[in-house]
Order: C-alpha cells, then sequence, then structure tokens
C-alpha cells in the first residue's frame, strides 16, 4: 500500500459504515426502551418543555445531558420534525468517530500511512461498533469525544503547545455534555499515565504536562458550566442531587441498575473483536510485544486497556459502554492484518457464526419453539432472503485473496441477514406505530396509562404535546375517569371490573398484550378511599431501567 493509499480504504470505511447504518436503521424500528425514550425527551424539548433541562412525560429527565436532545431539536428546525432525520444524528458521530480514527492513526504512524485507511475500515465493518452505531444513543457522540481527547493528548507530546491543551478541554466537555462525567474514564487514564507511554528524550517535562492537562481540565468544566450552571439553578434541589451525585459518582459506587459480574466486559471480549479479531492474524496484531512496541501503541494499549479495567470495577455494565475503546482496538489491528498472509480458506467461514446461528433461531420460530412471539413474528421469506445473503457473505469470504479485503464484508453483511430474518419478529414486537396510531386518533380528551414505569415508549411516535397521566392505584383511575370523560387508558395488562371503560383495542408490544381503554362520555364522581386505595389490577413487572452510563 503507497503513502497515498490509506485514503481509498478510509474513503470505502466511510460510504460502508454509512451505507450499512442506514440500511441497519431503516430494517429495523425504534427500539424500546432506550431509542423511544430519547426520541420523547427530544420531543418534549421541541414542544416547549424547558431547552436548558430535558423533561420525559412531563417529568425532570436527570438520566443524561442535553447534547443529544440539542441536536436533534436542531436538525429537526433545519429538516422538520421527521424521526428518520432525528435517527441520522447518532449515527452521524459514528462517522465522525471512523474518519477521526484515521486522523489519530496518521498522527500516531507517520511512518505507516497504511495504517490510518485500515484503521478506519476495521472500526467502520466492526460489528459491534456497526450495531450500536446505527442506534440512537449517546455512545457514538462519546466515541468521537474520545478520538478528540486522544488526538489533542497526542498532540501534547510534541512541545506542550497551546492548540492541544484547548483541545483535550473542548473534548472532555463535549464527552460530559454528550453522556457525562465518564467521559474521564475513557480519557484521562491515557493523559495521566504519559510517563509509561512517551519515553527517552521524546518525553515532555512531568511539570509541564501536569499543568497543561490541569488546564485543558478546566477549559472542559468552564464549557459544561454553560448549561450547567443555569441547569441546577432551575431544576432544584431534587435536580442537582441527581445530576451533581446519583447520575454520575453515584452509579460507579454502587449501581442502581445493570449490575453484573466483574468478569462480563472480558467475556464479551470475542463479540467485541468480531470478526477481525476472529483470526491467526488479529490474535498476532495483539501480542503483548507489539502493544508495546512503539509511544503509540503504548498510549492505544493504555487506552483501552484502562477503561476495560475500570468499567469491571464499576457494577453497572452494558454491552455499549466501551464502545469508545473500540476505535483503540481498531488501531492497535491495523499494525499487522494488511501484509499478513492467510491460508486455509474454509476457517474464515467461522466469522459468520452469529448468523448462523440466529438463522437457527429463525428456522426455530416457525416450529413454535418460541411460542411467546405474536402470531406471524416468523416469516418464510424474510428468512429466505436472510440466508441468501448469508450465503453471499460466505462466497465473498471464500474468494477473496486478503483476508482483510474480506473481513471488511462480513459484519455489514451478517448483520443485514440477520436483521432480514428477524424482520418480522422486530417490527411486530417492537415496532410502537400501531399503539401510537390509536393514542394519537383518540388523545383529544387526555391518556393515562396503568404501567407505573411507563418510559415514553408511545408519546413521541403519537406526537403527544401533553404528558401521559401515569396512575399509581385504583383511586388514582377513578379520579381520573372522572375529570377525563371520553379520555384513554392505556394498560399492559386487562383492567378487570372497573366501570365506564370500554376496550377499544388490543395490541401486542414488547411480549404484552397492551390495552386500549375508552372513558365513557360520563362519570360518576369517584369516591374519596376510606383506607389506603388499592393498586390498580394487574400492574405490570417493572420495565427496563435506564442504561446506566
Amino acid at each position: 500500500m503507497t503513502s497515498s493509499a490509506w485514503r481509498v480504504p478510509l474513503i470505502g470505511a466511510l460510504v460502508t459504515f454509512a451505507l450499512a447504518a442506514t440500511v441497519l436503521m431503516i430494517m429495523r424500528p425504534l427500539m424500546a426502551i432506550d431509542e423511544t425514550r430519547y426520541l420523547t425527551v427530544a420531543w418534549e424539548m421541541w414542544t416547549g418543555s424547558s431547552k436548558i433541562i430535558p423533561h420525559l412525560n412531563g417529568g425532570i429527565y436527570s438520566d443524561k445531558p442535553p447534547l443529544l436532545f440539542w441536536l436533534i431539536n436542531l436538525v429537526w428546525g433545519v429538516f422538520g420534525q421527521s424521526e428518520w432525520v432525528a435517527r441520522l444524528v447518532a449515527p452521524f458521530f459514528g462517522l465522525l468517530s471512523v474518519w477521526l480514527v484515521s486522523v489519530l492513526a496518521r498522527k500516531l504512524w507517520p511512518e505507516a500511512p497504511e495504517r490510518a485507511g485500515l484503521a478506519a475500515l476495521i472500526l467502520a465493518t466492526t460489528g459491534v461498533f456497526l450495531i450500536f452505531g446505527s442506534t440512537t444513543m449517546f455512545d457514538t457522540m462519546l466515541s468521537a469525544a474520545t478520538l478528540l481527547g486522544m488526538i489533542a493528548i497526542w498532540g501534547l507530546k510534541d512541545g506542550l503547545r497551546t492548540g492541544p491543551v484547548i483541545g483535550l478541554g473542548i473534548a472532555l466537555g463535549l464527552g460530559v455534555l454528550a453522556k457525562g462525567p465518564v467521559i474521564l474514564v475513557h480519557v484521562m487514564p491515557a493523559a495521566l499515565l504519559m510517563p509509561l507511554w512517551a519515553r527517552g528524550e521524546g518525553r515532555p517535562a512531568l511539570k509541564g504536562w501536569y499543568g497543561r492537562i490541569g488546564i485543558a481540565f478546566l477549559i472542559g468544566f468552564a464549557l459544561v458550566l454553560f448549561w450547567l450552571g443555569p441547569a441546577v439553578v432551575l431544576g432544584g434541589a431534587e435536580y442537582r442531587e441527581q445530576i451533581l451525585w446519583k447520575q454520575s459518582a453515584g452509579r460507579m459506587v454502587e449501581s442502581f441498575a445493570h449490575g453484573r459480574p466483574i468478569w462480563f466486559f472480558v467475556a464479551l471480549l470475542p463479540a467485541y473483536l468480531w470478526p477481525w479479531g476472529w483470526s491467526r492474524a488479529g490474535l498476532a496484531a495483539l501480542k503483548p510485544s507489539l502493544l508495546w512496541a512503539d509511544a503509540g501503541s503504548r498510549m492505544v494499549t493504555i487506552w483501552a486497556v484502562s477503561a476495560l479495567v475500570a468499567f469491571s470495577l464499576i457494577s453497572g455494565k452494558q454491552a455499549h459502554y466501551l464502545l469508545p475503546e473500540l476505535p483503540a482496538v481498531a488501531l492497535l489491528l491495523s499494525g499487522l492484518l494488511p501484509t499478513a498472509e492467510r491460508r486455509m480458506r474454509a476457517l474464515r467461514l467461522l466469522w459468520l457464526l452469529p448468523g448462523i446461528l440466529v438463522a437457527i433461531g429463525a428456522v426455530a420460530v416457525h416450529f413454535g419453539a418460541f411460542p411467546e412471539l405474536p402470531e406471524g413474528s416468523g416469516s418464510w421469506l424474510f428468512l429466505i432472503v436472510g440466508l441468501v445473503i448469508l450465503a453471499f457473505a460466505g462466497f465473498v469470504l471464500m474468494r477473496a485473496r486478503e483476508g482483510w479485503r474480506a473481513e471488511a464484508f462480513v459484519a455489514p453483511l451478517v448483520l443485514v441477514a440477520i436483521q432480514a430474518m428477524l424482520w418480522q419478529i422486530l417490527w411486530s414486537v417492537y415496532d410502537t406505530r400501531p399503539i401510537a396510531e390509536l393514542i394519537a386518533s383518540h388523545s383529544a380528551q387526555g391518556v393515562a396509562t396503568t404501567d407505573g414505569n411507563y418510559a415514553g415508549q408511545f408519546s413521541y411516535a403519537a406526537r403527544l404535546e401533553t404528558p401521559v397521566n401515569v396512575l399509581d392505584n385504583s383511586a388514582d383511575l377513578g379520579r381520573w375517569m372522572a375529570d377525563h370523560p371520553g379520555g384513554l387508558v392505556l394498560a399492559p395488562k386487562a383492567l378487570e371490573g372497573v366501570d365506564g371503560l370500554t376496550e377499544i383495542a388490543e395490541r401486542h408490544f414488547r411480549q404484552r398484550d397492551w390495552r386500549l381503554y375508552q372513558v365513557a362520555a360520563t362519570i360518576a364522581p369517584a369516591p374519596e378511599p376510606a383506607s389506603d386505595p388499592a393498586p390498580v389490577p394487574a400492574q405490570p413487572a417493572p420495565a427496563q431501567p435506564e442504561a446506566a452510563q
């Protein structure tokens, strides 16, 4: 590969990620609870709630900072209030990350420019990055901020200049606004452990180095204060406690969601490495001697390993928490793959394993192996389409002469095949529109739900401009019915023995059969209970909690 040929794989990486992420996004509905929740928060910001403090279903939403919601509102203001426009915001940062990883590679290894294009191609076609990079979540934004931080840290090595100090501060500020103080876990170990990766005459003076890191931290904090200052004042004492403690340090000390064992992320390493690390050459690129061979490799290794250790020690864990470390993996794998000799091509078919396992499950659906799925969830047509795509991926693997060229096709084709095979299941189980359309057409007199864990999953899809009333018990239900004749009650299970309610529809959503009831035109006022009110009949199990980072 010539010194200028890195541009070709870089362009290929950008095009591949953009196309694959768009296709994957189109092939599935907004996924509850996370994607539907975040679009609802952005929608409530658009329809009139605070532009500074995010809200969910009329209440303050302290779980995430506002940057994603601001950007969705920005694109809505420019392109109109389209769901598809909103869903492109987070994948854009995935695309930005693909470009930034090539920038960082060129700076780390100027003597090997081919690594820039290959690092971008590896990141763009890594399965986990494609999956989460095509969803409306915060982790691609955090990945881009992390890469900006690493570019700035490397730039500080060469003379402790002012530009990288400001760049690191901006990266930290953007990371906090994207997902909170967790950006420090991704970026600061590489900065603070500089003496381990910068050696010899090229190592900066420690006093000047740490002084500039401190200045960058203050710049980032100042940027965050432009939002955080007004937010903690306007949000009140409860919001201050949530945003300053519970949603940051409190989650790390004792997670209240997604508690998993310490080895969780280690067990997921094969998934993070699929498909590029599933080969002898890929594993050879991760040999300790290569990981510690030069200053660039050492910095990237510290970045990846420190995050793995830190998040393993934090009690709350989700697979996407290490998404900002996938660029580090791509950088490390870029060192050996282009020249690695590939033999035993049949072993490449192992890279199709995720698709093969899903195909087995999809076939099992047709034979009644999953009775909890609604009728019609399986489709032979979509299964056959997925199998054809999977077979084509196998053909490409067997025909490609160079292994790294074959791997670039694996994840995009296999993931598209998987979603084709799961098409009917995804749209019959997770699509909010059938319920949302009914809500929208009957919402004039108000909407309430007996789901005590309602997370706004239907509010954006129905384009509601007022909150859904969450009813905690039968007395609340009676009073709400008296105040809202003709209103709509949404229940995840049947409401029995409640006078004045008429069931108008039943729809399946996420393993539940939801009922929609209309309140009679005239309802007698609900009597005040003599004792503690009874709960609403048939309360559902708690919904999935908010992501912990």
